[in-house]
């Protein structure tokens, strides 16, 4: 959302006002005038990012023309983001906190009211949405260390709560059946905040025991508190619920057992990926085809700075993910010239560039290991380099010499007859080699030259100068 939309409406605000000058203190009629006008901006900021509704509501409160009236607006706000269903909001509430009450610069009701907005700022400033979970050090029933936080093979649920707790009693039951009816692939752990072994040894047996397979669950607790688990989580009350991924950020905090399935559903399902589908090679085909003979490498890396713009800038790490991996599963079987100098770049950049991005066990398998793979093929006799010496391949070294189109083949290949044919009727010096030939009597220059080239996908042609100078690679002569 443009920063010019709210600074009109901003100034809607200033001219709409006219009680409110700077002698006189806003009346009660305005006020209810003005609450209706910052109900409609919070509608429009919602979808917002957290960074741009702090940035906004920075901007709304500067606006107000006395004291008075920025004071009123700095508590609304306040208010609204402390109270707001939409999960993660509550920075909103710590950032005014923070910019306006704390300094001074916006006065709360009360000083009673300023204690309680510093103190839940304190304590809830560290676990907040999208940030990195804070790391403990808890206990096992057996009196083991465990350790939560930082990166983990799967995602995991922690479940704050007391066993004098009626609220955690009712919400244990719902988390409990519906752990056992979905069996999510998730560690669960449990944690305790009382300090009683036997209530603890009751609840673990009695009101928290898992059927579903899939899920482990792990009991802690910290009963002389030595983790800070309060502070760092905001446990000021139970239950509290907090969902963190697989790189150890809260992907979901605040949460109940229906919202924790909510959130669940969606990121198990969206992980189940499969790359390089049918609709988004479709997608890619008619995006390049767009540009014609126009497309060149700088087209896709700039296709890859706008999905990484449209994802990873707002936070979507996993949609980030699922666009570049197809746009790489696109660009692997391509062999013409222009992709092929565009997906060198691509993938040192937005996969093998991206360590704390691309770092599952499924991103390796899938994504990692084939970018791996095509980066090492793409980086052989780079433009420039020079092709080498090869006295056992007769005729090799004369072209090289000379220079000219270097023709890999092989025997049944339809595209390959036509290249050859291509370059047989085109005038053009040229050198072609048979690798079905070669590897049959001289394995160990077809083992060279496998070694030196792409030859992952057949034919490939490339052009050299004098000497053996790269100057083009992927080349075709039918074009």
């Amino acid at each position: 959302m443009k920063r010019l939309v709210f600074i009109i409406l901003a100034l809607v605000l200033w001219l709409g006002f006219p009680a409110l000058s700077v002698a006189q203190k806003p009346d009660s009629t305005s006020l209810k005038a003005l609450d209706g006008r910052l109900e409609e901006y919070f509608k429009t900021l919602e979808p917002e990012r957290i960074e741009v509704k702090e940035r906004e509501c920075d901007i709304l409160i500067k606006s107000a023309r006395t004291p008075e009236v920025r004071d009123y607006i700095a508590r609304k706000v306040y208010d609204h983001y402390f109270n707001s269903p939409v999960m993660g909001d509550e920075a909103v509430a710590i950032h005014v906190t923070d910019t306006w009450f704390s300094p001074g610069k916006a006065e709360m009701r009360s000083e009673v009211e300023l204690l309680d907005a510093r103190i839940f700022a304190d304590f809830n400033r560290q676990s907040l949405l999208g940030m990195q979970a804070p790391s403990l050090e808890v206990f096992d029933p057996q009196g083991d260390t465990v350790r939560i936080g930082g990166p983990a093979r799967r995602y995991r649920v922690l479940f704050f709560y007391d066993t004098d707790c009626a609220k955690c009693k009712m919400e244990t039951i719902l988390l409990r059946s519906k752990l056992n009816t979905k069996a999510y692939p998730v560690d669960v752990y449990a944690f305790c905040t009382g300090d009683d072994p036997d209530e603890w040894l009751a609840w673990r047996t009695d009101r928290f025991n898992l059927r579903a397979e899939a899920t482990e669950v792990i009991h802690v607790w910290d009963p002389e508190v030595h983790s800070d688990y309060q502070k760092k989580y905001g446990v000021l009350q139970t239950p509290r619920m907090f969902l963190l991924d697989r790189t150890g950020k809260i992907v979901g905090r605040g949460m109940d057992t229906d919202a924790l399935e909510q959130i669940l559903d969606i990121l198990i399902s969206r992980e189940d990926y499969t790359y390089g589908g049918e609709s988004s090679n479709a997608l890619f085909d008619n995006l390049f085809d767009s540009y014609g003979d126009d497309l060149d490498a700088m087209d896709i890396m700039e296709t890859a700075g706008l999905l990484e713009q449209r994802t990873l800038a707002k936070g979507d790490t996993l949609m980030f993910k699922h666009l570049e991996g197809d746009l790489l599963y696109y660009l692997v079987p391509k062999r013409d010239e222009v992709h092929m100098a565009g997906a060198k770049p691509f993938i040192d950049e937005y996969i093998l560039g991206r360590p704390g991005i691309w770092n599952t066990a499924d991103d390796t398998l899938k994504v990692v290991g084939l970018a791996r793979m095509m980066g090492d093929l793409l980086s052989r006799t780079p433009v420039g380099s020079r092709i080498p010496k090869i006295s056992s391949i007769k005729g090799w070294n004369k072209f090289r010499r000379r220079g000219g189109y270097l023709l890999f083949h092989t025997t049944g290949c339809p595209v390959c007859a036509l290249e050859v044919e291509a370059a047989r009727i085109s005038g053009y010096r040229y050198f072609e080699v048979d690798m079905d030939a070669l590897s049959e009597s001289d394995p160990v220059s077809a083992r060279k030259l496998l070694d030196t080239f792409d030859l992952s996908g057949l034919p490939l042609i490339i052009e050299t100068g004098r000497r053996g100078v790269v100057k083009r690679k992927y080349v075709s002569l039918l074009e």
